[in-house]
């Protein structure tokens, strides 16, 4: 006890002569000093925090686990698809290899199932097979089908992170969003936050490169309105030990390229305590969360416009050449639109 005391934080040493609940933050420091006096333990505690809703996050494997877990759900939602299935994915072992989300949960795979081969077979061409790690599955409610694939091709110390990409097929537009993890930072490590980096930098200027395609490409008359048709966003997300129960989402700041280019050029946003640039909840005045995020796509706010698909195999191949994993998703066929919904909410009523 001694030692795991002089291995926590002074302001939480005491609770090594506590009984009852800690607090979650005491919880957290106590389990951080334990797998450090022991890394035999580490699995152990693992498996026990598992048995009671919570996977302990300890390994690289597991980190991109959770974040292609959430980009799925993610897709299933954009989709207006039942996420719940995510809630059933198994998390792999702390020192085990890395499986893809799709290929933990149940039923069969988009390759088994001949009704839908067709539609799967056209957007695994863009995908191509020599992924070490590759899934598919295809989703079927009522007249519409979603495609979804994680794609990893290499190994977890060389991944930087998760881009989902999720094309609207009828509409022809396309969403993409990369995802940033924020760190605990602080005196008392009490704020998450994410300090830019050369990986922000770089893929920044791929983003402004695509965007700058879709503009080229949207000259003519838009048929379709938009709030901003602009793709490329970013979700920053804590970089929570334990990983969300059920079918939860993780929780975030989605900011458009854009908003964070334009957050860099403001002294004083953006900004830590210490006068460095950090993305947090304290540094960013406004930002969409996921229930925001998830209407604006549905209702078609967002996202490209038209002749999007030839942009979409460039980054899905500039994803899989990078050091990057890849979510893919594709709706065929036409949701319902906001109106509808809510006269179906309503009873039908028009009023």
């Amino acid at each position: 006890m001694e030692q795991l005391s002089d291995l926590m934080h002074p302001r939480h040493r005491r609770v090594t002569g506590l009984s009852g609940a800690l607090t979650k933050r005491a919880g957290e420091e106590l389990l951080d000093a334990l797998t450090t006096s022991r890394a035999d333990l580490a699995n152990v505690i693992a498996r026990l925090q598992e048995r009671v809703g919570g996977f302990r996050i300890l390994s690289r494997v597991r980190e991109l686990f959770v974040e292609e877990r959430d980009a799925t759900g993610l897709a299933l939602q954009l989709g207006g698809f039942d996420r719940s299935i995510i809630g059933e994915a198994r998390f792999p072992e702390e020192d085990g290899a890395r499986v893809p989300v799709l290929a933990t949960l149940p039923g069969h795979p988009a390759h088994e199932d001949h009704l839908v081969f067709h539609d799967a077979q056209r957007f695994s061409d863009w995908i191509g097979s020599d992924a070490e790690h590759l899934a598919k599955r295809v989703f079927r409610k009522g007249d519409q089908k979603l495609f979804i694939a994680n794609v990893n091709r290499l190994p977890a110390e060389d991944t930087l992170g998760i881009d989902l990409i999720y094309h609207h097929v009828n509409r022809d537009s396309f969403v993409l969003v990369q995802y940033k993890k924020m760190q605990q930072m602080g005196a008392g490590r009490s704020e998450w936050g994410y300090r830019p980096d050369v990986d922000l930098d770089k893929q920044l200027k791929r983003m402004r490169d695509v965007e700058e395609a879709c503009r080229r490409l949207d000259q003519e008359p838009p048929l379709d309105y938009r709030l901003d048709p602009q793709p490329c966003w970013i979700k920053f997300c804590k970089a929570e030990q334990t990983a969300p129960k059920g079918d939860a989402l993780i929780g975030g700041m989605y900011l458009t390229r854009e908003h964070v280019e334009w957050l860099r050029q403001r002294p004083g946003l953006a900004t830590g305590p210490q006068g460095g640039e950090v993305f947090g909840y304290h540094t960013v005045p406004r930002y969409f969360d996921n229930t925001t995020f998830t209407q604006l796509v549905q209702d078609g706010w967002i996202g490209t416009r038209g002749k999007g698909s030839g942009i979409i195999r460039d980054q899905i191949e500039a994803s899989l050449n990078g050091s990057r994993s890849l979510v893919f998703a594709a709706l065929i066929g036409d949701e319902m639109t906001q109106a509808e919904r809510t006269r179906e909410r309503r009873g039908g009523s028009a009023g």
